[in-house]
């Protein structure tokens, strides 16, 4: 029998086993947290389940919703696409509800002469072929190879970059415009694209039914993989299991985590594949969801990002039915020299609400409670001629026997980015193994 295993239970990792459980393949599945979800994170408050991250779902995450469907007995609610920020001492806000020509004019306003001049044709290239929203496509690689030299602060004229890149980069990448490049920038656009819902029992209500669903994957939680080896015809996995080391050997391993983990495992047997994950570019983000006694938003006003100056991204209602919590993201070069895993979660929270303030309904407002998580590695911005990355690795593993890489440096951060990578990277292992 051939055996399977699988490193890491977030959700490239989940995907993994769920495509490979359509094979009729059987499948250990390590993860060291004590249990599985990776960066999306759970915690209760005010005795609900709460989610950190990923928790948008477009309506264009078609393999995702596949896989919800499958699950069974899962709802959506709406979420869609509300956010504003302050230009010149006024409010500007961008929302889906709103009529689709006033966006579009406000969106060329923001953009200015330049930038609509760049941001068109990309924006053209995705909407006339979704699958250019994903990383390592043809158009967007073309743009990799002509425009990569340089980051996408200087692509795009500054106007723009303030306006409309950095609030989309510092969302989704944890990044600045100067820490991203335009070959990659298909997967933000077509995010920015779409419309969203979230599951009406968030992520930890799919989560819970993936552990009663999952009769061919055995989800091994709290086992910490530490290195990977190859012996003989094997690939030998040393974990620990609470304090205990120890060692199994599979057939066929699928790496699933984060690149800056998986170079982790390598960097003593194989250095120069650590190498090549280590390229891959990964930056904190802290996270903290607090409830209070009253709405802090209006009905269309739910969302709001701010500039460089500010270690807070952005912060918004949790959901369109949840006007009395806000979801605080600090991410960017502001938040990292002031936020660390060390940082006080009640300070951090106090300074997210200092600079909401003068825009919300915060002063006077009591916080009844609140979570906080800071999360390292956290979001993904890619590398320059990413494309490149990609190639050299998939050139290093091919001569590994059994050895597959999936993860959200694959095909993009976003939820269904995760799922057509690892649909992807289980297709090419188990056609592999019939060679």
């Amino acid at each position: 029998m051939i055996k399977t295993a699988i490193i890491g239970g977030g959700m490239s990792g989940i995907a993994a086993a769920f495509y490979l459980q359509k094979y009729g393949v059987e499948v250990d599945l390590y993860e060291s947290d004590e249990s599985i979800g990776g960066r999306i994170g759970s915690e209760r408050l005010d005795g609900r389940w709460l989610d950190f991250g990923g928790k948008n779902i477009g309506h264009r995450y078609r393999r995702f919703r596949e896989f919800v469907t499958e699950l069974g007995g899962l709802d959506f609610e709406y979420f869609g696409f509300n956010t504003s920020q302050v230009i010149n001492g006024k409010v500007v806000t961008l929302s889906k509800e709103r009529d689709r020509l006033f966006n579009i004019l406000r969106v060329l306003s923001l953009a200015g002469f330049g930038g609509t001049m760049r941001l068109f044709p990309l924006i053209q290239a995705v909407q006339k072929d979704h699958q250019q929203g994903f990383l390592n496509t043809p158009y967007f690689n073309a743009i990799a190879e002509q425009f990569d030299s340089k980051p996408l602060s200087s692509f795009f004229p500054s106007g723009c970059v303030e306006h409309l890149i950095r609030p989309v980069t510092v969302r989704m990448n944890g990044a600045e415009p100067e820490e991203c490049y335009p070959g990659n920038f298909g997967s933000n656009i077509a995010l920015v694209l779409d419309s969203y819902e979230q599951l009406k029992q968030g992520m930890w209500g799919m989560l819970e039914r993936i552990k009663s669903c999952s009769q061919s994957v055995k989800l091994l939680t709290g086992n910490h993989v530490q290195a990977v080896e190859q012996s003989k015809n094997t690939i030998v996995l040393h974990y620990v299991d609470g304090k205990k080391n120890a060692a199994a050997a599979y057939n066929r391993v699928i790496i699933a985590l984060p690149a800056i983990q998986a170079a982790a495992l390598f960097g003593d047997t194989l250095p120069g594949l650590s190498a090549i994950l280590g390229q891959v570019r990964y930056y904190p983000v802290a996270v903290a969801i607090v409830k209070y006694d009253e709405n802090v938003f209006p009905d269309m006003q739910r969302a709001m990002v701010f500039d460089q100056s500010t270690p807070l991204s952005n912060a918004g209602a949790y959901g369109i039915h949840d006007l009395d919590i806000v979801r605080y993201t600090f991410s960017g070069k502001a938040a990292r020299s002031l936020i660390a895993h060390e940082s006080v979660p009640d300070q951090v929270v106090s300074l997210g609400e200092k600079i909401i303030e003068p825009y919300f309904n915060i002063q006077q407002n009591n916080r009844q409670d609140f979570i906080y998580k800071y999360i390292s590695p956290g979001l993904c911005a890619y590398s320059p001629y990413h494309y490149r990355v990609l190639k050299k690795l998939d050139e290093y593993v091919r001569s590994f026997k059994g050895l597959f890489f999936t993860g959200d440096y694959r095909r993009g951060a976003s939820l269904e980015a995760c799922f057509r990578a690892s649909a992807e990277m289980v297709d090419i292992a188990m056609n592999r193994r019939k060679e």
